[in-house]
Parts: C-alpha cells; sequence; structure tokens
C-alpha cells in the first residue's frame, strides 16, 4: 500500500458521515496500547515514528483542552463579575 492510499483511505474514514470516529483521546490511548502490545515486533525507527505520532496527537489535544479551559474560566469569571454588579 502507498502513501498515497493511506491518505486516500484516511480521508474517506474522516468525511464518511455514517462512521463514528473516535475522539481523539480514545485514539491516543488505543496508540499507546497498540504501542505497548508492538514493543518488541517493530523495528526501532517505526516504533520511535509511531511514538513521534502518538506524541503530537496527545500535544494537540492537550493544548486544545488547556484552550477550551481557558475559555471556561474566562466566561465564568465573567458571568461572576456580571452578577456582582
Amino acid at each position: 500500500m502507498t502513501q498515497e492510499e493511506v491518505l486516500a483511505t484516511f480521508r474517506q474514514l474522516a468525511s464518511d458521515v455514517e462512521t463514528e470516529l473516535p475522539g481523539r483521546n480514545e485514539v491516543i490511548l488505543e496508540l499507546a496500547q497498540l504501542l505497548a502490545d508492538s514493543r518488541g515486533r517493530l523495528s526501532k525507527e517505526n516504533f520511535e515514528a509511531l511514538v513521534r505520532i502518538g506524541s503530537a496527537l496527545y500535544k494537540d489535544g492537550h493544548t486544545q483542552f488547556k484552550g477550551k479551559s481557558d475559555v471556561d474560566t474566562i466566561m465564568r469569571r465573567s458571568s461572576e463579575n456580571q452578577e456582582g454588579k
């Protein structure tokens, strides 16, 4: 399978409204388990590449969570300030 064929599969699954894709947290947990199970069977290079991919997904998810948390805090403080007037 070529890289373009894999990307086409990604695009298809991402755009298929019939498919319930798991959330980012579930995907990260699934990748972590796959890596844990495959540690001795993957080449060092492949294992490290998948760990980099997982790290990027994790960082992106953490950044998004932090942003949502910050907005929630700002909105809550704004609401409290409006109620205190």
